[in-house]
């Protein structure tokens, strides 16, 4: 987390880094912007409420994290800075019920604090004036702490203990839908506010809200990931895109700029698997790994290497590694339990994506590859529920699959046909899901349902030109060449991508894609 870089690690208690950001700094010129002291007994005053109310912040995190360690979840840091405080956890609690207990110390905690205070303040009152008006400003602060802190508007804690209710009572698809609903329309308000009364930190505060509302929908997450990525990092905005080649032209500007930043070699290996170039994607690990050997996505992207090629054992190792470098991320995990259905271990496969989907439970790939797991076992049930709330995710990403992945559905024709049957009833004109089971048939040579499956895609959706290439591939087989060239000479018309234009002009034999296929 790059905001832990730039913070001082105060304290640790029992694993627990507690970090002060250096934007604390700003807090003490806010102090006395807001008390403004004529004198050293008002400056040294301002300083007590400042360090009374970083206390009460700090408090109301610890409130947090110590529900959090009750609830069996690991905490691994407490950071104060400008515009709060935030408690890291590992990953959040898959039900519903301690993730709402969690979120709750926080309030109960400030609650206590703006009592406790109050009392201070009624007890000093005619004891000692000035002093006295310290707790009044602290019981103040802590009752718009409070207020501010429960409106219901994610991620606030009273936007999470929303999101908790709706989802113990509704779901969690539904949850996401009415904390956005209730969310948006209160954010308005605060820019509102903040519009008319000149207040650009809070302002400055709505930026971060809004990011964190689009989390709660998967299609606002991608157009603000894409805004994001536009703006701040163009290669990462079309590889999103699925731009691969264009993402690694970018890349490779920016590694002869500068040739030790490792997250230009990590997302051009990234593009690289994608167009199914292994050896550059290999080449591009391995620098990585020579710059930083702990990096995760370097090592998972190696594991991932030794999959594709079959070598689980191998691949496993550094799956292994890459757990070690980041035990809180869900990624070893989901590749331990894909490895583990390559060798049939099923068993073996449930635990690990389980635990996968415990830390991070919006990946609509995880519940799809537990789908297989479950229907391997015989839990029909388990897997339909599991391939519903794929789909809910995501309905591109619960029902495509990369190229690089597609391999991995040969043998899977059973669970796949039931799968994508089941969606087409729920949505008959879904694309999506003609292509992925047009592609699992090509995968598993039935080469006439995916032509069927592909030209139904086709109709539904004619400008997508991996559904021209899949049904070329198809005609191909089949050895139904004047067929196949025409589909091949259709994705050079419609896309401009430069992977799918040579995997077409390959096909066809020749640069300009006038050849006949041999």
């Amino acid at each position: 987390m790059k905001l832990l870089s730039w913070s001082w690690n105060v304290a640790r208690i029992r694993g627990t880094e507690f970090r002060l950001h250096f934007s604390v700094l700003f807090t003490i010129v806010a102090a006395f912007i807001i008390f403004r002291p004529t004198s050293v007994r008002g400056s040294l005053i301002t300083l007590v409420a400042l360090t009374g109310f970083m206390l009460s912040i700090f408090l109301h995190e610890l409130g947090h994290a110590l529900a959090a360690k009750l609830a069996g979840v690991e905490v691994k840091s407490v950071v104060i800075w400008f515009l709060g405080g935030f408690t890291n956890l590992s990953h959040e609690p898959e039900k519903p019920l301690p993730r709402l207990a969690i979120y709750a110390a926080g309030p109960f905690v400030t609650i206590l604090l703006g009592i406790a205070f109050f009392i201070i303040y009624v007890s000093l009152l005619f004891i000692s004036p000035t002093y006295s008006r310290i707790f009044v400003y602290l019981t103040s602060l802590n009752v718009a702490l409070l207020i501010f802190n429960i409106l219901p508007v994610y991620p606030l804690d009273g936007g999470k203990i929303l999101h908790a209710l709706m989802e113990l009572l509704f779901g969690k698809p539904n949850a996401n839908l009415i904390t956005m609903l209730i969310s948006i329309p209160i954010l308005s308000g605060l820019i509102g506010l903040g519009i008319y009364t000149h207040d650009y930190l809070l302002l400055f505060f709505c930026i971060f809200i809004f990011l964190a509302i689009s989390t709660l929908n998967p299609r606002t997450l991608r157009w603000v990931s894409l805004g994001l990525s536009y703006l701040f990092r163009r290669a990462g905005y079309y590889y999103l895109q699925g731009d691969y080649e264009r993402a690694v032209q970018i890349c490779t500007r920016a590694i002869e700029r500068n040739p030790k930043q490792i997250n230009h070699y990590v997302l051009r290996a990234a593009c690289y698997l994608h167009m199914l170039q292994n050896e550059n994607t290999l080449r591009d690990v391995e620098q990585a790994l020579t710059i930083a050997p702990n990096q995760e996505t370097a090592l998972m992207l190696r594991g991932d290497i030794y999959t594709i090629e079959k070598n689980s054992d191998a691949a496993l190792e550094w799956y292994e590694r890459a757990h070690q470098a980041n035990p809180n991320s869900a990624l070893p995990y989901y590749a331990r339990g894909s490895s583990a259905i390559d060798k049939k271990e099923y068993q073996a496969a449930l635990e690990q994506l389980n635990k996968a989907i415990s830390m991070l439970a919006s990946v609509p790939l995880f519940f799809v590859v537990r789908s297989k797991v479950h229907y391997r076992l015989g839990n029909f049930d388990a897997a339909h529920q599991d391939q519903d709330s794929a789909v809910r995710l995501s309905e591109k990403d619960a029902l495509t699959r990369a190229d690089f992945n597609l391999q991995f559905e040969e043998g899977n024709l059973d669970w796949a046909e039931d799968y994508y049957a089941r969606v087409l009833v729920q949505r008959p004109r879904s694309s999506y899901a003609y292509q992925g089971r047009g592609d699992v048939y090509y995968v598993n040579h039935e080469y006439d349902k995916a032509i069927l499956d592909y030209s139904k895609a086709l109709e539904i959706n004619p400008r997508e030109p991996r559904l021209y290439l899949g049904r070329g591939k198809c005609y191909q087989a089949k050895g139904e060449t004047d067929c196949a060239a025409a589909d091949f000479r259709q994705v050079l018309k419609i896309t401009k991508k430069a992977h799918l234009r040579r995997w077409a002009e390959e096909r066809l034999g020749s640069p300009n894609g006038n050849a006949i296929i041999q």
